[in-house]
């Protein structure tokens, strides 16, 4: 083999390694990692929805506990307590600022009914449940009053934050 077909072989050679490690790259990319296949496949979270659950809750005076996944389990905070055995009105009335007998407080009535604000709602890394955060609003005052709830994906409430010291 002479001087010039070996610098010719070699040169073909060289732009086929080339060509094979473009290729390689390019297939890649195309490959989605776990993480970006699981957040691109989440689905929309429908807002009426959430807002339609969050009122029924705060608003009806079934307290059948219709959209809670555990009711027995109790699962809210109010200023970052633990409500207990308490009742959630009688301490988020407390929490707003009303005077008089929170014990006797037993609906959200202070609130402005269908009085959501600002609602956000972001999906969990897992897709296993989404949380819906905003403000309600204060009936007399018109104060916003923070408040936060934890969805599985089925729309269930598993958890409830209110006042202060939300952290999500």
């Amino acid at each position: 083999m002479n001087k010039k077909s070996a610098l010719t072989l070699g040169s073909i050679g060289g732009v086929l390694v080339i060509l094979i490690i473009i290729i390689a790259f390019i297939m890649m990319g195309q490959h989605k990692t776990s993480s970006q296949s699981t957040s691109s496949k989440l689905p929309k979270i429908n807002q009426a929805k959430v807002m339609k659950r969050i009122d029924y809750e705060i608003f009806s005076m079934n307290n059948d506990g219709r959209y809670v996944e555990n009711v027995d389990n109790n699962p809210a905070y109010v200023d970052g307590e633990k409500v207990g055995d308490r009742t959630i009105t009688g301490l988020v009335y407390d929490s707003v600022g009303r005077p008089g007998n929170m014990d006797m407080v037993g609906s959200f009535n202070f609130f402005k009914e269908h009085g959501i604000e600002n609602l956000v709602t972001i999906w969990h890394k897992d897709g296993n449940s989404f949380v819906a955060k905003g403000y309600f609003v204060v009936k007399e005052t018109g104060a916003k009053y923070p408040f936060a709830f934890e969805f599985n994906a089925g729309y269930m409430i598993t958890q409830e934050w209110y006042g202060r010291d939300i952290k999500i």
